[in-house]
């Protein structure tokens, strides 16, 4: 087995503010709240988490193939069945993730979204 390094480390610690969680990443912090708390939830930062490495990814991707990408948009939404609720637990039961691309066509856009499917 190759030799893995460390990519990123990450830390939330409790507040004393039940459904309230400080996280910690390299020297930013910032605060995640549960189910319809004040502050940005928990899923949602995860949820943007994947947004923002998919924009990301597919710039890598357009740049390294010298496809012509101006903008991009990355929406994610996930989806639930409350009749499978488990108590606090969240499992999401669909995610959908929506690209939008501008500069290019529609057979590089596809060619985009499918590298980044595959990676």
């Amino acid at each position: 087995m190759a030799e893995l390094t460390l990519a990123y480390r990450v830390r939330s610690y409790s507040t004393g503010t039940p459904g309230r969680a400080i996280c910690n990443a390299r020297n930013h912090h910032f605060v995640a709240d549960g189910t319809g708390g004040e502050e940005i939830g928990a899923g949602e930062l995860f949820l943007s988490g994947i947004s923002a490495c998919a924009v990301n990814m597919v710039e890598r991707i357009a740049g390294a193939e010298e496809i012509p990408v101006n903008w991009m948009d990355v929406s994610v939404e996930a989806y639930r069945d409350p009749a499978k609720e488990q108590g606090s637990i969240t499992v999401y039961d669909d995610v959908k993730v929506h690209f939008q691309i501008w500069g290019v066509d529609d057979d590089q856009g596809q060619y985009l979204v499918d590298q980044w499917k595959m990676r």
